[in-house]
C-alpha cells in the first residue's frame, strides 16, 4: 500500500474519519492524555477543547468549575496546542507548535507575562513533549517520520541545554513518549499499524535500540491511548477500536489484560485523571453532540457533560496522523 502523510493535530483538522475509511485510507491516533490538562494544579483533569477554526481555547476548571474561554492567535495561521509543563511548576503551560514552519510558542504558567517562541523542527515534523532527563519537566521535541528520527533537546540543572538524535521508527508510525519502565524519565514508543507493534526505545538502556522491546498490541484502525491506568509508574499499553467500542488494556507491570467496553463509534477517545485519585477515567468526546462521556472503570460510574462550544472543537490532549 502507498502512503503519502498528511499530518495534522487532531486539534484542529477533524473530518469524519470513521466514515471515510476506504482500502487505501489509513488513520493513525496518538494520545497526548499521559501529560494530562491540570492548568489550577489540584491534581485533577481539566477539560479542554480547540476551535483552530478562531484559534480558541475552551477549558473548564476542576477547582472551581468556571468555564472559560481564550483567544490565542488573530490569524487563520494553523497553530497546534502541545498542552504539557515545561516549566516545572505542575501546571500545565498552553504551549503552540507550527508545522509548516516548525515555530514553538509556550505560555508559562510560572510567567504568565512571558511567551517564549522559538523554532525546532520543519514541515511534516510531530511536536512531543519529553523528559529525558527526570526531572519532571517535558522538554520541546521532535519526531520525523520522513527518516524516522527524535531530535531531542534537555534543559540540565544547570541550565545547560544538551541535544540527542536517536532514529528509530517507520513513516507512517504513530509516535509519542512516556514512561514505559519507571525510571521517571521518558521512552520514546511508536506504534506501527501495520502489524500492530508498539516498539519502545527505553531511557533505562540509554536509547540503545538494540535493547528495545517489541510488542505486538492492536491491528490497523485501533486508536492508541497509552497511560497509566493502575498508577504504577509505568505506562501502559491501551488502544480504542471504534469497530466495538472496546478499549484493549495490556498493563506495563503485571503484563496482565483486561477489555472495557465504552464510547460510540464516531467518538474521539483519550484519558485523564478526573477525580485526583492518580487513576485516569475512561473519557471520550462527542463531536456531534459536543459532549464529554466519562467513565471511572474502578468504581464502574459514568457520566456525561455537554458543552457549548464550535461543532469543530477537538479535545486538546490527542495527535491525528493521517495516510493516504
Amino acid at each position: 500500500m502507498k502512503y503519502s502523510v498528511i499530518l495534522s493535530l487532531l486539534l484542529f483538522i477533524f473530518p469524519a474519519w470513521f466514515e471515510q475509511y476506504t482500502k487505501d485510507k489509513l488513520i493513525v491516533f496518538a494520545s497526548l492524555s499521559y501529560y494530562g490538562s491540570d492548568f489550577d494544579n489540584d491534581k485533577r483533569c481539566d477539560f479542554s477543547v480547540w476551535d483552530n477554526n478562531t484559534s480558541t481555547l475552551y477549558y473548564q476548571l476542576s477547582s472551581n468549575q468556571q468555564f472559560y474561554k481564550r483567544k490565542f492567535f488573530e490569524t487563520r495561521i494553523p497553530y497546534e496546542p502541545v498542552f504539557a509543563d515545561y516549566d516545572g511548576d505542575r501546571k500545565t503551560d498552553q504551549a503552540f507548535f507550527h508545522r509548516d514552519s516548525g515555530q514553538w510558542i509556550i505560555n508559562y504558567s510560572s510567567k504568565p507575562d512571558i511567551q517564549e517562541k522559538f523554532f525546532l523542527g520543519s514541515l511534516g515534523d510531530i511536536p512531543i513533549p519529553t523528559d529525558i532527563n527526570g526531572r519532571g519537566v517535558q522538554d520541546p521535541t521532535i519526531w520525523r517520520p520522513n527518516n524516522s528520527t527524535w531530535l531531542l533537546t534537555a534543559v540540565e540543572k544547570d541550565g545547560s541545554k544538551s541535544k540527542k538524535v536517536i532514529l528509530e521508527g517507520s513513516y507512517q508510525d504513530a509516535a509519542f513518549s512516556a514512561d514505559f519502565d519507571g525510571d521517571k524519565k521518558s521512552d520514546l514508543i511508536v506504534w506501527r499499524p501495520d502489524d500492530g507493534f508498539w516498539h519502545i526505545v527505553k531511557s533505562s538502556a540509554d536509547f540503545d535500540f538494540s535493547e528495545s522491546e517489541h510488542i505486538k498490541h492492536g491491528e490497523e484502525r485501533d486508536i492508541i491511548v497509552p497511560n497509566d491506568y493502575n498508577n504504577d509508574g509505568k505506562c501502559d499499553l491501551v488502544f480504542w477500536r471504534p469497530d466495538d467500542q472496546t478499549w484493549y488494556f495490556r498493563y506495563t507491570g503485571p503484563n496482565e489484560s483486561s477489555q472495557i467496553k465504552f464510547g460510540y463509534k464516531n467518538d474521539i477517545p483519550l484519558s485523564c485523571d478526573v477525580d485526583g485519585d492518580s487513576v485516569p477515567e475512561l473519557i471520550t468526546w462527542s463531536r456531534a453532540k459536543r459532549s464529554w462521556n466519562v467513565l471511572n472503570f474502578r468504581k464502574q460510574e459514568s457520566s456525561s457533560y455537554k458543552w457549548e462550544v464550535p461543532e469543530s472543537s477537538i479535545p486538546t490532549v490527542s495527535i491525528l496522523q493521517s495516510y493516504e
